[in-house]
Formats: structure tokens, C-alpha cells, sequence
């Protein structure tokens, strides 16, 4: 998926930071407070680090709750952890920490050979990345736990169905595009333009690489209008797109935060504009949403139908994802989960801020 020889050329550094905290969830932030606790095979805290936003890593815990994970500090031997989702959102509240990693001492060395084994030196980052992921979960409950429990939600994925699959999404010799703008069109928030040949994405860029030829102030001020001359300048310098999206900062939190379906509602009101949209993407965002890009009129046509014409639109629309799903030719169905039930999953994080 990315290629050995990587170019990473005209790469704005504050969208690059943009990204970072329009993806990562809030609770896992550089601002986030974590723990990192090892314990005996009583459950008994051993020694550990915390981190806090502003202060150096503690070599081992200051005042650490000797009972109940939040009392004052005794000369008593500390009291057992709980190593249940409860358990470990007390001892996080106890030391005034968003997230725990709690390790079984006995677990290290085992867990450490176990991810030396996986990783291959010719394996790109993301392949690297899932080998050592399948092995923290493989001790996920039994040896490791964490709080929030993402190890939990995580797919433990293999790297050839998901090249596969990204394969399958985008295209060789073509290019992604997605652009965030700054609500009100004062400018571009974080931009990334990537470019796919053999398989893996080898060329990433920014609005930097067109800055020349298109400033990001005046695509931004106009940016549903002139997105397609941003288009075409890209596939001039780069590769056509085959994917793009184009959305402003609120936007992005209302789909980060909001009801499943409300990509779908951004999309028909505009605030959302993905063109080129492949047809697998169409398909899993339902017929609703593909009348309204074949045109700007399906909005107001929808509310002149009469109810039961539009109930029998929606019960179309899932027969044809069933049928899609069924017939084994699903996008996702080479990854063995669903990303789109997975992100449901975790929005819950992004609204905890």
C-alpha cells in the first residue's frame, strides 16, 4: 500500500497537523494523559509511566493508589488492579489519565518475540503495522489490556486482503484527493493529494504542489464552484482522480459526530461534495444519495413524490446492497469486516470531546 520509495513532496506542515486532529480521535491525541502500568501475576501494579501533555514521562508512578486505585499513598502493598472495562476506567480516573495500557509482566517477553517474528524487513508501514496489531490481540484480555478498548474494536486484518481490496477501491495511475476547508471559505484547513502505481500509493502531496497555478485562498473562497479546475490541475501534474472529496470544518465534525446516515444528509445538502465518486462508493451510500448526485434536482423531486413511492425507493436501495452483498461482489467483502460498521463504532470517541 505504500511504497518503499515514497515521495512525499510539497508538504504543507500545517495541514499535515490539520489531519492529525481531524482523524485522531480526541481521547488519543498528543494532548491526551495516558498510563502505562505493569503488573504481577496478582494483578498487583509492578511499575509504570504516566504521561501527561507539558511533563517529562515518570520512570514510575508518583502517590500510586495503594487501595482502590484512589486513595491516598500508604506504606500497604497496592491493592490488586481490576482488569475489567470498569476496573480500568477507575484507575484512570484515579490517576487523572485518559487512556491505560495494563501489562502483564509475565507477558513482555512472549509479546515482544511474538512481534519481532511477524515483522519483515522488506514489509511496507502499514503491512509492519497489522503483523504487530494481530499480536497485541492475540494477548488482548490475557496478558494486555486497555482502556479505552480498542484492541477489542480493532480488526485484526491480514495485509493481502487489504491490498486487494485497495486495489479493487482505487485504481493504478490514478490519484485521491481530499481537501477540508476552513468554514466560511477562508482558506484550505488540510489538503492531501496521493498518487497510486503498482499497487501502492508512491507519491503524496498537498495544496503546496499546485499552489503555483491555483492558490488554496481563492479555490477555498469559491471551492464548490472551482473544485473541478482543481481537478484537472492534478491530473495535468500528477494522475486523474479517481477519488475526491471536498468538505469544510463543520461539515467534517457533523459526519464525525453525527447519526449513521449523516454523510448521506451532507451529501444532498451540498456541504459535502465527493466527484469523482466511484460506483462502489455510490453503492454503499444507498440510492437516496446516488439520485441526488446524478442531480441537483432529486432533492426537490423526492418531497413531490408521495410517501409510499418513497418507501418502495428505500426498500430498492437495501434489496440492491443485499444482492450486492450476496453475490460476494461487496467492496469490503475481502476484508472480513465492514469499515463503515467499525467507524459507527468508534464515533463515540469523537464526541467524548
Amino acid at each position: 500500500m505504500l511504497a518503499a520509495n515514497i515521495d512525499l513532496v510539497d508538504i504543507d506542515p500545517g495541514h499535515w497537523r490539520h489531519w492529525y486532529e481531524l482523524l485522531v480521535p480526541p481521547p488519543l491525541r498528543g494532548q491526551v494523559a495516558w498510563a502505562l502500568v505493569f503488573v504481577d501475576g496478582d494483578r498487583r501494579p509492578l511499575a509504570g509511566t504516566i504521561h501527561r501533555p507539558g511533563e517529562h514521562d515518570r520512570a514510575r508512578f508518583a502517590g500510586l493508589p495503594a487501595q482502590g486505585w484512589g486513595r491516598a499513598q500508604t506504606d500497604a502493598e497496592p491493592a490488586p488492579l481490576e482488569l475489567t472495562p470498569s476496573g480500568l476506567q477507575r484507575a484512570a480516573e484515579a490517576l487523572a489519565v485518559d487512556a491505560v495500557v495494563v501489562v502483564d509482566s509475565a507477558a513482555v517477553t512472549e509479546l515482544y518475540d511474538q512481534i519481532s517474528a511477524a515483522l519483515v524487513v522488506d514489509d511496507d508501514l502499514v503491512a509492519q503495522g497489522l503483523s504487530a496489531l494481530r499480536a497485541c490481540k492475540r494477548y488482548d484480555g490475557r496478558g494486555l489490556w486497555t482502556h479505552p478498548p480498542l484492541l477489542d474494536r480493532l480488526p485484526a486484518v491480514a495485509y493481502e486482503p487489504l491490498q486487494r481490496t485497495f486495489d479493487l477501491l482505487v485504481p493504478d495511475r490514478t490519484s485521491v484527493v481530499f481537501y477540508v476547508f476552513e468554514d466560511g471559505g477562508s482558506g484550505v484547513h488540510a489538503s492531501l493529494i496521493a498518487v497510486k502505481q503498482r499497487g501502492h500509493l508512491d507519491l503524496v502531496t498537498t495544496q503546496l504542489g499546485v499552489e503555483d497555478a491555483f492558490s488554496g485562498s481563492a479555490l477555498a473562497r469559491g471551492w464548490k464552484r472551482d473544485y473541478r479546475r482543481l481537478l484537472a490541475l492534478v491530473e495535468e501534474r500528477y494522475a486523474p482522480a479517481s477519488l475526491a472529496v471536498f468538505l469544510e470544518r463543520q461539515a467534517f465534525q457533523r459526519v464525525a459526530t453525527g447519526p449513521s446516515d449523516q454523510l448521506a444528509r451532507e451529501l444532498n445538502a451540498g456541504s459535502v461534495v465527493i466527484d469523482p465518486a466511484p460506483t462502489w462508493l455510490l453503492g454503499l451510500l444507498g440510492g437516496a444519495t446516488m439520485a441526488a448526485f446524478a442531480s441537483r434536482g432529486a432533492k426537490a423531486l423526492a418531497r413531490m413524490l408521495p410517501s409510499s413511492a418513497r418507501r418502495m425507493a428505500a426498500g430498492l436501495a437495501q434489496s440492491a446492497q443485499t444482492a450486492i452483498r450476496d453475490s460476494g461482489a461487496h467492496p469490503f467483502d475481502l476484508l472480513g469486516f465492514d469499515p463503515i460498521a467499525l467507524w459507527h463504532d468508534l464515533r463515540q470517541l469523537y464526541r467524548r470531546h
